[in-house]
């Protein structure tokens, strides 16, 4: 496959996860303009009351234009504490939480400067936790889309973008109350199957 070309996200939802498990090389651009609703500063998790966004507030409001690589975390909002007790709320009866809780609290106690920064020590903890190594570097300058000499997939995953993969269905915690919600965070797939996410992730296909 060739290299990916591919935009920092929040955890990441599954199709992004598929994607990066596919690729021998893949660049993260932190020369890119921040884009306002998009997975850059937000992930999608399965509360109690349906599904929940989950959006890391910036400073100079969500509409900056800066590069990536210039975006930073707003702290004038206790964000951590509830992104980290929605976390609680909604996984803490799942099978594998008390597994990875210790890995992934400590990005809701330490502050990080940086979007792409809390963003990228985000995937490798994930990536530790799926024992996988990620081939991954960061852009040293922009690319346009006829420059890059991979597949470019800059805002190829979006929120309101229905995902061109087919999902099967797990147990999802409240699966009782609401029909499988696809495409959630990885952090779904991670706390309801464990040891068997790699496996569920690869295998996702058009």
């Amino acid at each position: 496959m060739q290299p990916i070309l591919i935009e920092s996200h929040y955890a990441g939802n599954c199709s992004y996860w598929n994607l990066l498990l596919k690729s021998k090389e893949i660049y993260i651009d932190k020369h890119e303009h921040y884009v306002r609703r998009s997975y850059r500063n937000r992930t999608h998790i399965l509360g109690a009351n349906g599904l929940l966004r989950l959006s890391i507030p910036l400073e100079s409001g969500k509409s900056q234009h800066a590069a990536m690589k210039d975006v930073r975390i707003s702290y004038n909002e206790r964000w951590q504490e509830l992104h980290w007790h929605s976390m609680v709320s909604a996984y803490s009866r799942s099978p594998y939480f008390d597994y990875y809780e210790d890995h992934l609290k400590k990005f809701y106690e330490q502050k990080f400067e940086l979007l792409i920064d809390f963003n990228f020590q985000f995937m490798q903890t994930i990536a530790s936790i799926l024992k996988v190594d990620l081939s991954v570097k960061f852009t040293e300058k922009y690319f346009s889309k006829d420059e890059f000499f991979g597949t470019d997939y800059r805002s190829f995953f979006l929120p309101n973008k229905k995902s061109e993969l087919n999902f099967s269905s797990y147990p999802q915690v409240f699966s009782d109350r609401f029909p499988f919600e696809e495409d959630l965070s990885i952090l779904d797939v991670l706390f309801n199957k464990g040891t068997t996410s790699v496996e569920y992730l690869s295998k996702l296909s058009i």
